[in-house]
């Protein structure tokens, strides 16, 4: 996809789109049409009445069959054969967040119902590997064995189910953060490793792991409705235009320490699942919930302290 939706391209029905896909030597039918709408990569074809006794077939936008045959080709370029519907969603959003001509707010709702449902779907294989990458991370070099199969299992636990238990997690997260033992009559040393906008505590980390959580299972069940997903487009879109121009000079602080953070993705794809998960981040905090799980996180490690 280039971005340059100047193309002349005609609306057309389910049918041509059927041929369109075939025009591309990739498979289609009329039923995977009607699935696409229902999962959000199209919008509802909308009706067309050409005669005083009925209607004709209604008919997609000539921007949404661009689109199909737009994302049949990056599926196509996958060098897996084909690139996963949950890819393929995330594009349809990314469209969403940066253009109004497009992907309307009824499909991109439809969009954000199918990519919160796959958020968190894999094998037990990939969960454990991405539970793994997050915990090595996080984990500071003197952490035992014990200690990082703990936060481990926690933190598997709470992929797999969607459930956080915030006392539990606190604990491991906490030992795997700071792992020096107890002294009697002293407070717990608990340490901040360094970030690009600061210091950055575990309780951040299980604050914005809750909220995001909280926030993809409205997106779930559809419980955020499309004035507010516009309402909060317009607080991203500005914030995050101003990231990528800021993106060169944070990327050279500290001579390149957190060149990493910064990197832009090379592919359509990649930007797409930056730009998402920004998006989810940035609508946590616009319903609350990142204050709200702050708090929860401070009130759990007082208690941890106690």
């Amino acid at each position: 996809m280039n971005g340059n939706w100047l193309t002349p391209w005609a609306e057309g029905t389910a049918a041509d789109l059927v041929a369109d896909a075939l025009a591309l030597e990739a498979k289609a039918s009329p039923r995977m049409v009607t699935s696409w709408i229902e999962d959000g990569l199209l919008a509802n074809p909308e009706p067309r009445k050409t005669s005083a006794h009925g209607s004709d077939p209604r008919v997609f936008p000539r921007e949404q069959r661009e689109l199909f045959a737009r994302l049949l080709e990056a599926r196509k370029r996958s060098p897996l054969g084909r690139i996963p519907q949950r890819s393929l969603v995330r594009i349809v959003l990314y469209l969403w967040l940066i253009d109004d001509t497009v992907v309307l707010t009824p499909q991109a709702r439809r969009a954000w119902r199918t990519h919160a449902r796959a958020t968190g779907k894999t094998t037990a294989v990939r969960r454990s590997e991405n539970v793994s990458a997050i915990v090595e991370q996080i984990a500071h070099p003197s952490a035992t064995l014990k200690q990082r199969r703990a936060a481990h299992r926690v933190l598997e636990e709470g992929e797999r189910t969607g459930r956080i238990d915030l006392d539990r997690l606190t604990a491991v997260l906490t030992e795997l953060y700071s792992p020096w033992p107890l002294q009697p009559g002293m407070p717990r040393i608990e340490r901040a490793m360094p970030g690009p906008f600061g210091p950055v505590t575990v309780q951040h980390h299980i604050a914005m792991w809750k909220a995001c959580q909280q926030t993809v299972s409205l997106l779930k069940r559809e419980e955020i409705d499309e004035r507010e997903l516009d309402r909060v487009r317009a607080v991203f879109r500005p914030m995050w235009a101003d990231y990528q121009a800021r993106r060169p000079g944070l990327a050279a602080i500290g001579a390149g320490e957190f060149a990493a953070y910064f990197a832009e993705p090379e592919t359509m794809e990649g930007r797409a699942i930056e730009a998402v998960d920004a998006f989810v981040s940035t609508l946590a905090g616009e319903l609350g919930h990142i204050e709200a799980a702050s708090h929860a996180a401070e009130t759990a490690r007082l208690r941890l302290a106690r």
